[in-house]
């Protein structure tokens, strides 16, 4: 299995960091951290930072998660990448990128540009931030 992931990960042309695997935790913590902050953002009706926060624990939690399986975490500009690297890593990542992929579908309008955002906008972003991050979580710790 090793071979075959580094195989696919050598034909994948995302821009990508070589992690020793004990880094994962430092990423799980973040995501954690970020994890914690939505929901207090959520909990005040604080919707932007809700929505901020949630992209950003979905990032540090594949951040985690490919570090762990993989050794490695993109290095691209292109959020994309993340989502197929993550995707990469077997038919349950694949199914959790899209988790991912939805927070990265707002990540630009939650960062930059005027739109505010509701309630209804913060409860899907938790959704997707919390599944992913719990996965993850569940997936990595103390292993």
């Amino acid at each position: 299995m090793a071979l075959a992931f580094e195989r696919l990960c050598s034909s994948m042309v995302v821009p990508s960091r070589k992690l020793d695997r004990s880094k994962a935790q430092n990423y799980l913590k973040k995501a954690g951290e970020l994890y914690l902050d939505m929901l207090e953002a959520r909990r005040g009706g604080r919707f932007n930072s809700t929505v901020i926060s949630a992209v950003h624990c979905g990032i540090s939690s594949s951040d985690a998660y490919t570090v762990y399986v993989g050794t490695i975490r993109s290095a691209s500009k292109d959020h994309g990448d993340a989502v197929r690297l993550l995707s990469s890593m077997g038919t349950e990542a694949a199914r959790m990128s899209e988790h991912l992929r939805s927070l990265l579908e707002v990540k630009n309008a939650a960062e930059y540009q005027d739109r505010l955002f509701t309630a209804n906008d913060a409860d899907a972003a938790v959704k997707h931030a919390e599944r992913l991050y719990k996965w993850v979580a569940a997936t990595i710790s103390d292993k």
